[in-house]
């Protein structure tokens, strides 16, 4: 019995080491509801028509390119806080601050080019530690590496 307790707590202390506690999930779910929020922005809005359904924008090219160069520097700055704040907690679930729909994926599926190196560093180790789901890495791995 003592070894198999032995065994649960060195486990539970493995699949953690390395990683901040998130002392207050309150605040990580609103930081990371305002990423998601900064992350949509412009996208699907009425000057960045998603063309994959048909539609166009009605606005000259420079103000589309000047939207989207606002949405580049969204994506930039997300990309760059969501990499920090998983190697400082490890891969942050919904369910591990018990904040509904985040979908913080996309953050990393909106990275760009010059991201996806680290982020494939990032969700190798956080899928290796069992704290990303098999679906989610596949999603983001197959992005960056270019087998989507």
């Amino acid at each position: 019995m003592k070894k198999i307790l032995f065994l649960i707590i060195l486990y539970t202390a493995f699949q953690s080491f390395g990683q901040e506690a998130i002392t207050n999930k309150t605040e990580m779910c609103n930081t990371l509801k305002k990423m998601i929020t900064n992350d949509r922005m412009y996208r699907g809005g009425e000057i960045l028509d998603d063309k994959t359904f048909g539609k166009k924008s009605t606005y000259p090219q420079k103000v589309q390119d000047s939207v989207r160069k606002l949405q580049k520097k969204l994506d930039n700055t997300n990309t760059e806080k969501l990499i920090k704040l998983t190697k400082k907690y490890g891969w942050i679930s919904d369910e591990r601050i018990y904040c509904t729909k985040l979908n913080i994926w996309l953050i990393f599926r909106h990275s760009d080019r010059k991201y996806y190196k680290q982020i494939l560093a990032v969700i190798e180790k956080e899928h290796k530690a069992k704290r990303l789901s098999d679906f989610y890495y596949k999603l983001m791995h197959d992005h960056v590496t270019g087998k989507y």
